[in-house]
C-alpha cells in the first residue's frame, strides 16, 4: 500500500515517492494498535474463520453503516463455549444469532462475547450473524485513518466512502476476528445504497439488484482472503472495463476499474490504466500466474493519497506507473501470500516495491538504475534499522519507507545478485507463491524455499540484511603497474553494534583503453586486498557499478600502492584455531599480540564477548552455533576478522 508524500510537503522523484505512497497511507490508516486483549484473542483462536458475508447499508455521503454480518467457522479447540469476535466499542449490536439461537453480546470495550447455550466439540460448525448499525468512528482525525472514511477528492469533486483496514481497523466497520494466519475460504459483500452510486468490492459483481429507489451491488469472492483486504468503495462512478491475457492460459483477465464519473477523470488516467494488463501478464510471467484470475484485477478510486492493496480490486487516490505497479504486486506479496506476523511485514512491502524496480526495468529501462540509486539513498539516510520489524506495535515501524520498503526492494535485489541467476531467482519466486498459495509466510520460510532452491547457504546473508542493520561503507585505493592491478578495499559499517562486518560479492567496473569490464570480487574480512593481471591501461574504477549492494563510499588511485600492507602482513601471521572448537579457541602468531584485543559476535551481530588476546579463548559458555571473532590493533584498527563453529 501506498501513500502521497506530496500531501505532507515532501515530494521526491521515482520509485522512493512511489513505495512512499503506500506507506503514508498505512501509516495514517490507524492510531491504535491490537484492538482487544490477548486473552480475547486467545478465544477467537480456539476457531477458524472460514467465511464472512457482509451485507450492509452504506451511502457515499457519510460514514453511517448497518445491517450484518454472517460468519460461518470451525471450532479447533478440543470444546468452545463462547464465540468471540472484535467490533469497535461505539458501533452498536441489534442481535445476534449464533447456530440459530439469539443470543444477547457481552461487551468489554471491542471484545464482543456470546455465551453458547451448550458447548460446542472440535469441528463443529459455528454459524454466527450479527445485526447492527452505527457511525464508524474517527480514531485519529485524519481523511485517511479509520477503517471507513468519508471524502470528497480536492481534485475531481467526487465524495466517496471507502474502506482502509490495514492493519488493525477492521473492526471499526464490520464484526470480525483480526488474525493474520486465519484466513477466511471466502467471502461476499453486499451493499445497498442510492442507485447513483456504484460499489466497488473483492471478488466478481454477480447481480445488481433493485430495493425500492436503492439498488444492492452483490460481490463474491471465492478465494482465500485476510481480514483487512475486504473493502467497499461507494461512489458515482463509471466502469471503465478491459481484459489482460497472461501467457499459459487461453481466458481472459477482466480488469474493472471504478472510475470517478467527471468527464475528465478517466482521459487524464487512460494511458496509465490500460498499462495495467501489461503488467498483470509480466508480473504472470515472473510470479506465476495472476492468483485470482478466474475473478478479476481492478482500482476504485478514493480521496486519499496513495493505494491500497485490496483483494483483486485496489482503492487508490490516483493513477501513476510506480503506484499501479506496486499495487498490482501486492495481489502476489501480500494478498496470495500474506505475512505470517506484522514482524514479516517485507513479504507484503518488500516485495510488492521491487515489483516496481522490476516494471521499470521491463518498460522503462532507463530509469531502474537510477531509481534504484534513489531507493539506496533512502535507506542510507540513516544509520541503523532492519528490514525484520521487531515491533508490532509500532504503526510507523511496521510501514516505514525506509526500512519495509525501500531497504526490502534494495535486498531482494541483493539477493538476486547473490544467486547469480535470474531464471533460478525467480523460479524461488516462483516456488515460494505456489508453496504458500491462500496462505501466509513468514521471512524465514522465504529463506528456506530460497536455500533449497538454490543450494546456498543463505543464514549470513539474512542475518547481516534482513535481520541485521545498517550498511557498509567501502573506502577502495587502487593502482596499476603493467598489466598488475591492485585493489584494497577498507569496509567500515554505520552499525558496528549489531552488524560489525558485511560479508558480500562486490562487482567493480574498471574504465580500460581496450574496453570497460565489469569483475566480481569477495569482501569477506573488513580489509581486503587484491593483485589481479587485467590488460590494457585502467583510467577509472567504480565499485558496485549496477547498485546490487547497499553501500557508500570513494574509490582513490594510489600509485604508492604496490602489495600488501602492514596490518594484512600481520594478519597473516596470526592464525585462529580450531574450526570447529568445542572450549577454547587457540591463538598462534609469529607477531607480538599482547596489545591486541578480540571481539566475538553471534550470527545477528551482536558482541558476546571480548578481551585481551592471548594464546587462547574460553569459548565454553557459547551456544552452539556460528560465529565471529574479530582482532583490533591498539590503534583500533580490524587487523583480522574469521568465522568459526562452536560445537
Amino acid at each position: 500500500m501506498k501513500g502521497f508524500l506530496a500531501l505532507v510537503g515532501i515530494c521526491v522523484s521515482g520509485i522512493v515517492s512511489a513505495q512512499s505512497l503506500c506507506s503514508v497511507s498505512k501509516l495514517n490508516s490507524a492510531a491504535h494498535t491490537q484492538a482487544v486483549p490477548n486473552a480475547h484473542v486467545v478465544l477467537m483462536n480456539k476457531y477458524d474463520a472460514k467465511f464472512h458475508h457482509l451485507n450492509i447499508n452504506v451511502e457515499r455521503t457519510g460514514k453511517t453503516i448497518s445491517g450484518n454480518v454472517r460468519t460461518l467457522a470451525q471450532v479447533k479447540s478440543l470444546t468452545l463455549d463462547t464465540f468471540g469476535v472484535e467490533f469497535y466499542n461505539t458501533m452498536i449490536i441489534d442481535s445476534a444469532r449464533v447456530n440459530g439461537t439469539l443470543i444477547t453480546p457481552i461487551r468489554v470495550q471491542d471484545a464482543v462475547n456470546f455465551i453458547l447455550p451448550s458447548a460446542l466439540s472440535q469441528n463443529d460448525m459455528i454459524d454466527a450473524t450479527i445485526y447492527y448499525h452505527g457511525t464508524a468512528p474517527t480514531v485519529n482525525g485524519s481523511a485517511i485513518g479509520d477503517g471507513l472514511n468519508n471524502g470528497t477528492s480536492g481534485s475531481w469533486g467526487n465524495q466517496v466512502t471507502w474502506s482502509l483496514s490495514e492493519p488493525y481497523s477492521a473492526y471499526e466497520w464490520f464484526p470480525c476476528k483480526q488474525q493474520l494466519q486465519d484466513k477466511l475460504d471466502s467471502s461476499y459483500v453486499y451493499v445497498t445504497t442510492d442507485s447513483t452510486n456504484k460499489v466497488g468490492s473483492n471478488g466478481l459483481l454477480t447481480n445488481v439488484v433493485t430495493v425500492g429507489n436503492k439498488k444492492r451491488y452483490e460481490w463474491k469472492n471465492r478465494h482465500f482472503i485476510d481480514y483487512y483486504l475486504i473493502s467497499i468503495a461507494v461512489a458515482k462512478y463509471v466502469d471503465y472495463s478491459f481484459y489482460a491475457h497472461p501467457a499459459g492460459t487461453t481466458d481472459s483477465i477482466l480488469v474493472q476499474n471504478y472510475i470517478y464519473d467527471n468527464p475528465a477523470t478517466l482521459p487524464n488516467f487512460k494511458t496509465v490504466i490500460d498499462q495495467t494488463d501489461d503488467l498483470i501478464e509480466f508480473f504472470s510471467d515472473k510470479f506465476g500466474l495472476y492468483p485470482f484470475a478466474d475473478e478479476k484485477y481492478g482500482h476504485a478510486m478514493a480521496p486519499f493519497g496513495g493505494g491500497m492493496e485490496h483483494q483483486t480490486m485496489t482503492s487508490l487516490g490516483s493513477f501513476n506507473f510506480e503506484l499501479v505497479a506496486h499495487e498490482l504486486g501486492h495481489q502476489w506479496w501480500g494478498d496470495n501470500v500474506t505475512c505470517r506476523t506484522w514482524n514479516d511485514i517485507f513479504i507484503n512491502e518488500g516485495f510488492a516495491s521491487y515489483s516496481e524496480y522490476l516494471a521499470l526495468q521491463q518498460f522503462d529501462p532507463t530509469n531502474a538504475d537510477p531509481t534504484m540509486l534513489q531507493v539506496h539513498t533512502s535507506v542510507m539516510s540513516s544509520p541503523t534499522g532492519s528490514i525484520y520489524n521487531p515491533d508490532t506495535t509500532d504503526i510507523n515501524r511496521i510501514f516505514s519507507s525506509r526500512l519495509s520498503y525501500n531497504k526490502g526492494s534494495a535486498i531482494i535485489h541483493s539477493l538476486r545478485f547473490v544467486i547469480n541467476d535470474d531464471n533460478m531467482f525467480f523460479t524461488v519466486l516462483k516456488t515460494f507463491q505456489n508453496q504458500f498459495k491462500n496462505s501466509t509466510a513468514s521471512i524465514d520460510d522465504f529463506k528456506t524455499v530460497a536455500e533449497t532452491l538454490t543450494g546456498l547457504n543463505l543464514t549470513q546473508f539474512f542475518s547481516q540484511w534482513v535481520y541485521g542493520e545498517g550498511y557498509p561503507t567501502f573506502t577502495v585505493r587502487w593502482n596499476q603497474i603493467g598489466n598488475t592491478f591492485y585493489l584494497r578495499n577498507t569496509e567500515t559499517v554505520s552499525a558496528s553494534s549489531v552488524t560489525p562486518l558485511f560479508i558480500t560479492p562486490l562487482e567493480y567496473k574498471l574504465t580500460r583503453s581496450i574496453g570497460d569490464t565489469i569483475i566480481k570480487l569477495n569482501q569477506n574480512v573488513a580489509l581486503e586486498s587484491y593483485t589481479l593481471t587485467i590488460p590494457g591501461t585502467i583510467t577509472a574504477v567504480t565499485t558496485d557499478p549496477s547498485n546490487w549492494i547497499l553501500n557508500k563510499g570513494t574509490v582513490t588511485k594510489d600509485v604508492n600502492l604496490v602489495g600488501i600492507n602492514e596490518n594484512e602482513s600481520i594478519a597473516n601471521q596470526i592464525r585462529v584455531y580450531p574450526n570447529p572448537a568445542t572450549n577454547f579457541l587457540f591463538i598462534d602468531s609469529s607477531v607480538s599480540i599482547e596489545e591486541y584485543e578480540y571481539l566475538i559476535f553471534d550470527i545477528t551481530g551482536k558482541s558476546i564477548a571480548k578481551g585481551t588476546l592471548g594464546q587462547k579463548i574460553n569459548i565454553s559458555d557459547l551456544e552452539s552455533g556460528l560465529y565471529f571473532i574479530q582482532i583490533t590493533s591498539s590503534e583500533n584498527d580490524a587487523i583480522k576478522f574469521s568465522k568459526f563453529v562452536k560445537n
